[in-house]
C-alpha cells in the first residue's frame, strides 16, 4: 500500500459507502499521514528553521541553537501539521481519529495480523509469493467472530 492507492481507495470506495459525518480511524501507517504543510526535521539549515517559526509567529531567541531550535518547532509542530486524508474526508463531511502509535490495545487488526501470520509460518513450506498468499486469503477468511471479539 502507498499513499497514492490509499487515497484513490478512500475516493472511489470508501467515501460513497460512508454515512454522513463519519468518523474513520486510522493508525500510524505512514500512508495515513503524508502531510500537506512542509516542516523542518531535525537535518534542516537553521535558516529553515528560523523561517518556518518566523512564518508562524513563534518566539525564539537569537542565541538558541540549531537543536534548540529543533525542540522549538517540535513542540509547536502539531497544531500546524495538516494531513491529505484529513483535509479529503473533512471536504466530504468525515472526521479523522489517529490512534496513539504503537497501541495494539486500540487497534485489534494488529493482533489479527498475528493470528494469520502465525498460521501462515506454520504451514509454509513452499515460500513462494503466490502460496502465501493463498494461505493468507483463506487464514483472514477462517477468522472467527469469537477471535475478533478476543481482540476488540
Amino acid at each position: 500500500m502507498n499513499h497514492a492507492n490509499y487515497m484513490k481507495w478512500l475516493q472511489e470506495k470508501l467515501i460513497p459507502n460512508l454515512e454522513s459525518k463519519s468518523v474513520i480511524v486510522v493508525n500510524n501507517a505512514s500512508y495515513h499521514n503524508v502531510q500537506l504543510n512542509w516542516h523542518p526535521t531535525s537535518n534542516a539549515r537553521k535558516g529553515e528553521m528560523l523561517f518556518w517559526l518566523d512564518e508562524r509567529g513563534i518566539r525564539y531567541s537569537s542565541d538558541m541553537t540549531k537543536a534548540e531550535l529543533y525542540d522549538l518547532i517540535k513542540m509547536h509542530k502539531p497544531q500546524y501539521e495538516t494531513f491529505a486524508i484529513d483535509h479529503l474526508l473533512a471536504d466530504h463531511g468525515h472526521t479523522v481519529l489517529r490512534l496513539p502509535p504503537y497501541h495494539p490495545d486500540l487497534n485489534p487488526i494488529e493482533q489479527i495480523w498475528g493470528i494469520v501470520k502465525t498460521r501462515i509460518a506454520a504451514k509454509n513450506v513452499t515460500f513462494k509469493l503466490q502460496d502465501v498468499q493463498q494461505m493468507a486469503e483463506q487464514n483472514f477468511a477462517a477468522v472467527t467472530m469469537e477471535e475478533w471479539a478476543a481482540v476488540c
